[in-house]
């Protein structure tokens, strides 16, 4: 039997559990001082369920990664999931701000320099990101099926967008005094009223010919 109070092996809220005790202690500690001893005593839980789960530590980072994604995704589809075509954009632009405000990107960027340096971790994140920018395309497009310039453009906004997110985030976790509802409300203009007319012009050609 495991020690009192520990979670049993195969928990249906383990793996979520150890997850969360790695991103605190990540964000308290940084990732080079965070132990897998240390994040199992965070997790109450036996060290070996963290092997169990993730097999080391790098195993636990991809899973984080992941996590980070998967839930700011969630968040963001949660704020736009109500909208409608009147209101896509501002959904949109809100979903944003919900991701570069969330706890979990502190986290993310406290991972990011080991993961630079890691091949495994580094396909990891593109991979991530390939999902988050596809996600955003997605978003933008609404109903109506795109034709291929307008899929173009529209990947293009989504990655200068993944941009924004990322350097207003940074901001935020390096200044208190931070307020990013400034530069969101810009976007939001700015998207208003271009948006439709890059759709309608397309990308030049020489963009996509390169």
């Amino acid at each position: 039997m495991p020690p009192r109070g520990r979670r049993p092996v195969g928990g249906p809220d383990t793996r979520e559990v150890i997850l969360t005790a790695a991103g605190e202690l990540f964000a308290e500690l940084g990732f080079e001082r965070t132990t897998m001893r240390a994040v199992a005593a965070r997790a109450d839980v036996d060290p070996a369920l963290i092997h169990h789960y993730f097999g080391n530590k790098e195993g636990l980072v991809k899973a984080m990664i992941d996590s980070v994604f998967r839930d700011d995704q969630q968040d963001a589809a949660a704020a736009m999931s109500t909208g409608t075509a009147d209101d896509r954009l501002p959904r949109f632009v809100d979903g944003l701000r919900t991701i570069s405000s969330s706890r979990s990107f502190r986290v993310f960027y406290d991972i990011l320099p080991y993961a630079l340096r890691n091949a495994g971790l580094r396909s990891r994140m593109a991979r991530a990101y390939d999902s988050y920018r596809q996600i955003k395309r997605d978003w933008l497009r609404g109903t109506d099926e795109p034709t291929l310039l307008e899929q173009e453009a529209l990947l293009g906004v989504a990655e200068l967008m993944t941009a924004v997110v990322d350097g207003l985030a940074i901001q935020e976790a390096i200044d208190d005094e931070f307020d990013m509802r400034r530069a969101y409300a810009v976007l939001e203009f700015l998207l208003q009223r271009s948006l439709p007319e890059l759709l309608e012009a397309g990308l030049p050609g020489e963009v996509l010919r390169d």
